[in-house]
Order: structure tokens, then C-alpha cells, then sequence
């Protein structure tokens, strides 16, 4: 049996990479270009350094990408400082079960860590995760593998004795080159052949309890 589960914040444990996608159609209107889902799912889950390479073929030449970026974070987190997020479904369901089972549990998630800990005292979660890592705490993001095997060494587990719960492909790559257990549960963009080649994929996180800690 698996003895670790490590999850993903945005579009995993809450339904907020809906304001993602808002920020960055937001920030293009303000420096006058039209934003399209293109750009918004090459940025899903990426780490903050790694969003220039990921976005910059969909955004018009003499345009800052930088200045971009900053801008659609800053108005992200704005707007995320400002509500409760809304849980995703199975995400009490889960950690209950983790909890009951002896299994490990981390956060892995590409925000700033004040997103992540706002997140879970207003959904009171806090005290809910052996380790939380952000991407502030690796240098490099997803999809490199840094984040999950940082989260995995703080639960004082081998990366192979961990599953992975993401909604991102980025996050499927960096899991699967970590050596984790890779499983997708699908937010705002449905697998591909690919991705389904390095992962196994469940509706909810609920969905998946009876069969990924195997």
C-alpha cells in the first residue's frame, strides 16, 4: 500500500484555476491583446518561472511578458485573498481517508505559500498536511520533478511510495519524472493520449480512493 498522498492545490484541492483563467484574460484586456484558452492552459499548473516559455508563443510580439505575468498573479491573488475558495468534490472524503489509514499527506502547489495557507484556514483545513511545499521553496517548477520529490523527503518517504493527485498536465509530467504514482483527476482540461500514458485518471478525488493506495 502506498504511504503517502501528495496533492496539488489549484483545480485539485479547490476550484480556483476558474480565476486564474480570468486574471490572465484581465491583464491581456488592460495591455490590449485578447487572451484565448490556448495561452490559459499552457499556464495551468506551470511553475511561476516556467510561464514565460509556456505562454510566450500565444502572446503578441512587443508585448512585456513579464510585465504580463506579474500582472495576471497579482490580480490572481487579489481576487483569491477576497473569497472562500470552493472545495473540490471527494477533497474531505480523501483526506479522511488518508487520515484513518496512516497515510501521509502533502501539499505540492506551484502558488505562494500565503494562497495556500489563506486557502486552507478558510476552509479549515489547516493542521490537515504533514508538509506543504510551494514553488517558492524549489528551483524549479513543474514540470520539473523538484516539487514532488521536496514534498515527498518532508514526509520521509521515497518518491515511489507516494501517489500524486493532479489536474494539470505540467503536474503529471513533473510527478511521473519523480518517480511518484501519477493520477489525474480532470478540472479544466481532459487528458490526452499522452498524459494518459504517464498516469491513471479518476472523476473525483473520492473516485479514487478504493483503488490508487493498491
Amino acid at each position: 500500500m502506498k504511504l503517502g498522498a501528495i496533492f496539488d492545490q489549484d483545480g485539485l484541492l479547490f476550484d480556483t484555476e476558474v480565476i486564474f483563467e480570468r486574471s490572465w484574460r484581465a491583464a491581456g484586456a488592460e495591455m490590449g491583446f485578447a487572451v484565448g484558452e490556448e495561452l490559459t492552459h499552457a499556464a495551468c499548473g506551470c511553475g511561476k518561472r516556467e510561464l514565460a516559455a509556456a505562454i510566450s508563443p500565444y502572446i503578441p510580439s512587443g508585448v512585456d511578458v513579464e510585465a504580463y505575468i506579474a500582472r495576471a498573479l497579482t490580480l490572481s491573488a487579489e481576487t483569491q485573498m477576497r473569497l472562500v475558495p470552493t472545495l473540490k468534490p471527494g477533497v474531505r472524503e480523501i483526506l479522511a481517508y488518508c487520515r484513518d489509514h496512516g497515510i501521509k499527506t502533502a501539499i505540492a502547489s506551484s502558488s505562494m505559500r500565503h494562497l495556500v495557507e489563506h486557502n486552507l484556514s478558510s476552509t479549515q483545513l489547516e493542521g490537515s498536511f504533514d508538509a506543504i511545499v510551494t514553488g517558492g521553496d524549489v528551483a524549479n517548477g513543474k514540470p520539473a520533478p523538484d516539487i514532488f520529490l521536496l514534498a515527498a523527503e518532508r514526509l520521509g518517504l521515497r518518491p515511489t511510495d507516494c501517489v500524486v493527485f493532479e489536474d494539470a498536465f505540467s503536474g503529471i509530467r513533473a510527478a511521473h519524472a519523480a518517480g511518484c504514482r501519477p493520477v489525474l483527476i480532470p478540472d479544466r482540461l481532459q487528458p490526452t493520449v499522452e498524459i494518459l500514458g504517464l498516469c491513471v485518471c479518476h472523476p473525483t478525488l473520492a473516485a479514487a480512493i478504493p483503488t490508487v493506495f493498491d
